[in-house]
């Protein structure tokens, strides 16, 4: 948990110099902190402020990744249903990955020096970006394909660029690209001379727990069809009723990758079909050498789905991982 005052006082600070805007925070009254839940407390320290004549609810924590953005909202749902306030994630770690997630769900959060993203307000301000860096902040699709392939398929350790646009079928800037963000991430080396050998910094579950908060899911889009492309994997619910024991759904449910979609000629519809076809971000039969989608990238396709049913399945299925 944070030195709160230290904290607090870097809080402030930041929100006057970029907003001009006073706040002086103090701690939630005793009467609206004792009805919120064990995970609350444990997580966040809870302050209130007024922040443009509005009462704000500031959730306090150094470790900005803990939570994950669905549950976080979720959870910040739940003090503000209790507390009458929009609330505020204040957190001075919080990594480049999660920001876009924690924007795409429309949370409000604050990274002091850094950013303020409080859309509750329509405040949107962080600092410039460095031009000319290819390097995104999101993992991209073949950096997520190479570490499911290494974990799920076939050892990758000891490749080089050239092996590697051949497994994985993309051009060697797609490949030097993402090499460069697993290294830049902290999760394998580029170690040799002129052609470069990937090495994995993490094996197994280890490799799993530290690359899993960088993940994003690999569906780019879901469309509808009547009919099936002929290079599609079942997924979702009925992918991971073949993994656990959860019922399957009456919607019969395919991922393709997105170059396959782009050749079939099948018709496709954004709201209607009987079938419906997730397109993914990477091929799924390069990771797969079934009918259905690997447990791993089927995991990431579900992770922020709201039922806890089928939160506690995703749990089964990670822990019956064979690593």
């Amino acid at each position: 948990m944070c030195k709160s005052d230290e904290f607090i006082k870097e809080t402030s600070a930041y929100i006057y110099s970029v907003l001009n805007e006073r706040v002086f925070l103090s701690p939630l009254e005793k009467r609206l902190s004792d009805t919120m839940p064990i995970a609350v407390v444990r997580n966040f320290k809870l302050y209130k402020g007024e922040l443009f004549d509005r009462t704000i609810i500031f959730a306090l924590t150094h470790d900005g990744n803990a939570i994950s953005p669905a549950l976080l909202k979720r959870t910040f749902n739940l003090i503000e249903s209790r507390c009458g306030s929009p609330v505020i994630l204040v957190a001075d770690n919080i990594v480049s990955y999660n920001i876009g997630r924690l924007t795409a769900q429309r949370l409000n959060f604050i990274i002091p020096r850094r950013q303020m993203f409080i859309p509750s307000l329509l405040i949107d301000l962080k600092k410039p970006r460095t031009k000319g860096s290819d390097i995104k902040e999101t993992m991209p699709p073949i950096a997520q394909c190479l570490l499911l392939y290494h974990l799920e398929v076939a050892s990758i350790d000891g490749c080089g660029a050239k092996e590697l646009m051949k497994i994985f079928q993309v051009s060697y800037a797609t490949v030097n690209r993402s090499l460069r963000w697993l290294s830049k991430n902290g999760l394998i080396s580029l170690e040799g001379g002129k052609t470069k050998e990937v090495r994995f910094c993490y094996f197994g579950k280890e490799l799993w727990d530290k690359a899993v908060p960088m993940f994003v899911s690999p569906v780019e889009k879901t469309l509808f069809s009547d009919s099936v492309p002929d290079e599609s994997l079942k997924c979702g619910i009925n992918a991971l009723s073949e993994y656990t024991i959860i019922n399957e759904e009456d919607m019969d449910m395919y991922a393709v990758g997105k170059t396959d979609m782009q050749r079939s000629d099948i018709l496709l519809d954004n709201e209607y079909g009987t079938f419906r076809i997730e397109v993914w971000k990477y091929d799924p039969r390069l990771l797969s050498r079934t009918g259905t989608v690997d447990r791993l990238s089927l995991y990431l396709s579900l992770k922020d789905n709201e039922d806890d049913r089928i939160q506690i399945e995703l749990d089964n299925l990670i822990n019956d991982m064979k690593w």
